[in-house]
């Protein structure tokens, strides 16, 4: 296969995973729409979350404004003793997470085998360091990775964009080091 169809099939592959992450993370592993996480999130329990949709539905029918809603679910969660996470922390940043550190994961998966063909062609000991540099990129790319971290019952909050940025930066890179890893 030449290095242009190559390129390509990493690419075609790369947005095949990023749409399966996409559509994983919307529905299935997490149990719940995104708009629910937030509740899962806070662990309230079923009655706890009944109660909380039933105080807000009231008073949005009574004309309640936004401010006094927050202050009353704020003090709700005081009350049950309970630390939500700050406002402005959307799961629209947790689902980017996701998605893009399952594309790092495949991007890294890509560089391990180019660097495993290269090492069977060359022979060469630098060739082992980068494997080993790659197996350990691996292992990061895993654990950081909140489809791993979640089942275990490990949700990050309060981050905003900072939990992406740095998944995002280590995805240019990664994809830098690929493309010229395959060209050259």
């Amino acid at each position: 296969m030449n290095r242009d169809h190559r390129i390509l099939f990493i690419l075609v592959t790369l947005v095949v995973v990023a749409l399966f992450a996409t559509v994983w993370v919307i529905n299935a592993p997490f149990g719940s729409p995104l708009e629910l996480q937030g509740w899962e999130r806070w662990n309230l329990s079923e009655d706890r979350r009944n109660e909380m949709e039933q105080l807000i539905r009231l008073m949005r029918e009574n004309g309640t404004s936004i401010e006094e809603i927050g202050r009353t679910i704020y003090a709700k969660f005081e009350e049950w003793g309970i630390q939500p996470p700050p406002s402005g922390d959307l799961e629209l940043f947790y689902t980017i997470k996701t998605v893009i550190s399952t594309v790092n994961i495949t991007l890294v998966i890509i560089l391990l085998f180019t660097y495993i063909d290269i090492y069977r062609r060359t022979k060469s000991s630098f060739t082992v360091g980068l494997i080993i540099f790659s197996m350990i990129l691996l292992l990061y790319t895993i654990t950081s990775n909140p489809i791993l971290q979640w089942p275990f019952g490990f949700r990050a909050f309060g981050l905003g964009p900072f939990a992406m940025l740095p998944d995002l930066f280590a995805c240019v890179a990664l994809s830098i080091l690929v493309y010229l890893s395959v060209k050259y």
